[in-house]
């Protein structure tokens, strides 16, 4: 007789310890978290601005489930703006590769409440974990990463919803390679109004500098145009974001040191959103500093051209982009030497300045780098596990 598996023991990690488990929340979390008889709660393991993620055992349905915990929910507006956009984007997507909204649970009194718990799907890791594991992963796994987030974005694209703040954190990841994006709370939908977070949106203004703030990583992924503050970005945006965590994964390939891994552009500041505060106005300052944003762009893709620059709507963007010391870049040949010239093909059409000129999400999923994951995929083998 086959013994039978506990579902509550079913959830795998990758850390590389197997005698390591998450880290326990403090004094029990299930004693605090009023989440209802359904669901045990079992370990944190995820915080963040937003609030927490515990592990629970959903008793009716028998299977694991991450459980999001959203204190002080009314205390910012535009915090609870962003609540409101991931629940109702939430809602309404179904995909293999977005991750699901199982359940709202009630709260206790609806005059009062503070708090909100989301029931989500729960996943093995996220793709900011994955890449600071000391493993390495083949082309083939990669690549097939690669190709599930671009088809979860061209759900999204079709659906006309641009996520806005694509990141390795915010895609979660299991041990099949299969992707499941998240965190739609800076998303949106296009026929919106611009949200009062928008970058268009006066820089100086105390609402938009704590938003920025609150999200300084972003700006490792944050397309051109959106740190140039254009207003009318397009789903492009998300294609830079893709081409960034591309390139960090490349970072995993055999015989790349551990500590050569990390953001493709890592800067420290992101002028104007981020400025040096001592040269708020100094437009040469900032294109002097090696750890800019638009620099460390720069040193890699090249200056835009003149013509790219006259694209941008408006001038005291082209003004400062003007300002930099006009260069060719390395390119990304000469960061990654030793990957095949189909994979840095792909990256090149999404890492274009120019908006335009990148590779829609439709077109590199149909493209010949992806046609052996797409095949293997299709004739039901087996993923390939991390």
């Amino acid at each position: 007789m086959k013994k039978s598996i506990d579902p509550r023991s079913k959830r795998v990690s990758f850390s590389e310890d197997p005698k390591k488990s998450t880290v326990k929340a403090s004094k029990g979390p299930g004693e605090k978290w009023k989440v209802g008889p359904q669901y045990e709660v079992k370990q944190l393991i995820g915080t963040g601005s937003y609030g927490s993620v515990c592990e629970a055992f959903d008793t009716s349905k028998r299977c694991l489930v991450a459980v999001k915990r959203i204190g002080h929910m009314f205390e910012d507006l535009v915090d609870c703006k962003r609540i409101l956009r991931e629940i109702a984007i939430l809602s309404k997507l179904k995909h293999e590769y977005i991750v699901r909204l199982y359940d709202i649970v009630a709260p206790v009194n609806m005059a009062k409440f503070d708090e909100l718990y989301l029931v989500m799907e729960i996943c093995d890791s996220d793709l900011k974990k994955l890449c600071r594991t000391d493993v390495s992963l083949t082309p083939l796994h990669i690549n097939t990463l690669l190709y599930n987030l671009l088809v979860g974005m061209k759900y999204l694209h079709s659906a006309g919803i641009y996520h806005r703040d694509l990141k390795p954190a915010n895609c979660l990841v299991n041990q099949d390679c299969s992707i499941k994006i998240c965190d739609f709370g800076l998303s949106r939908a296009i026929g919106e109004a611009h949200a009062v977070e928008e970058p268009g949106e006066q820089v100086n203004t105390q609402k938009l500098k704590r938003f920025l703030t609150g999200h300084v990583v972003t700006r490792w992924y944050r397309a051109p145009e959106l740190i140039l503050l254009q207003d009318n970005y397009t789903e492009a945006i998300d294609v830079w974001s893709i081409g960034c965590i591309y390139a960090e994964l490349l970072g995993m390939l055999e015989g790349n040191k551990m500590e050569d891994r990390g953001p493709l552009f890592p800067g420290s500041s992101c002028f104007p959103l981020s400025p040096d505060h001592k040269h708020k106005t100094d437009y040469r300052y900032h294109t002097r500093g090696k750890h800019d944003q638009l620099n460390m762009i720069f040193n890699l893709l090249g200056t835009p051209t003149e013509a790219d620059i006259n694209l941008l709507e408006r001038e005291d963007a082209r003004r400062y982009i003007r300002c930099f010391a006009a260069r060719e870049g390395d390119g990304i040949k000469s960061k990654f030497p030793q990957v095949d010239d189909d994979c840095v093909d792909i990256l090149d059409k999404m890492l274009r300045f120019n908006p335009s000129q990148r590779i829609s999400v439709a077109k590199a999923v149909t493209g010949c780098w992806s046609s052996h994951v797409a095949v293997s995929l299709s004739m039901g083998n087996q993923p390939w596990m991390l």
